[in-house]
């Protein structure tokens, strides 16, 4: 291979890595739990169907 590639396939791996290493540093939003009211207020939309 070329000198060049070489250069080009290392700097690509290089950033490759530092992007999955920044995208699992950053926090993520934490999933809302729904509570038992809420479940059930929702339910209530339903006009009594049940799933």
């Amino acid at each position: 291979m070329n000198y060049l590639t070489i250069i080009a396939a290392v700097w690509a791996i290089c950033a490759i890595c530092a992007v999955f290493f920044i995208r699992g540093a950053t926090q993520r939003k934490p999933v809302h739990v729904q509570s038992e009211r809420e479940r059930n207020a929702d339910r209530s939309k339903h006009y009594g169907r049940t799933y």
